[in-house]
């Protein structure tokens, strides 16, 4: 990345429209859960924000785009559905299973709602499609766990063996990712999305939140 996009970049995360502003609809209990499923990846990233289905506190399409092209080679609508089909059908768990002795799902699909914000981010993908997008991902998270610790603790451990296999950090140490679930199963947290979203929601009738006055 150029030095003068980076800049861009930058001041766009920090002074660009907001976009619980342009996004202002209140979501559903069982969306609100669903996106919590990246908060691992949200918690570790300056500038990205939880309980939205926009990855970003700031509207800034080439930053989600940057990101998608850079780590998963994403470019396109295209692209961004066969990145998410191999994540759903297969990604990583089933590799790792062996060493952990059971496939930790959420590895993959952690990440899986990760490039669905991003995608949403970037423009390759609509609102609604987001959402059918996500609602895959619900069902085999919520059929393996019973708690955000236990998802918690497979998604770092999936990560260790990731970087192992990779041979290098691609997006910070292990130290972070590690700090960064201590804080949002930190009790006393308030800001982290798994205190205000228990584990329970999706197991519970979905509702539509009152809208604010």
């Amino acid at each position: 990345m150029s030095g003068w996009i980076l800049a861009s970049s930058l001041l766009k995360m920090a002074f660009g429209p907001s976009a619980k502003r342009r996004y202002p609809a209140v979501l559903t209990p069982h969306q609100r859960w669903m996106v919590s499923l990246d908060a691992i990846l949200t918690e570790r990233m300056w500038g990205h924000g939880h309980l939205m289905l926009y990855p970003l506190k700031r509207i800034n399409p080439s930053n989600c785009k940057v990101s998608l092209a850079q780590s998963w080679d994403i470019t396109s609508p295209e692209s961004l559905q066969a990145a998410l089909h191999r994540l759903a059908a297969e990604g990583h768990r089933m590799q790792m299973a062996p060493v952990l002795g059971h496939p930790p799902v959420a590895w993959d699909f952690g990440r899986y709602v990760s490039v669905v914000r991003s995608g949403f981010g970037a423009g390759y993908v609509d609102e609604a499609g987001a959402w059918q997008l996500l609602a895959r991902a619900a069902a085999p998270v919520a059929q393996t766990y019973g708690s955000w610790r236990a998802f918690a603790d497979d998604f770092v451990a999936g990560r260790q063996i990731w970087m192992q296999n990779v041979g290098r950090e691609w997006a910070g140490s292990q130290e972070d990712t590690i700090q960064a679930v201590q804080r949002l199963l930190d009790p006393a947290n308030p800001n982290s999305p798994w205190n205000q979203v228990p584990w329970e929601t999706i197991y519970q009738p979905d509702q539509v939140s009152p809208q604010p006055r």
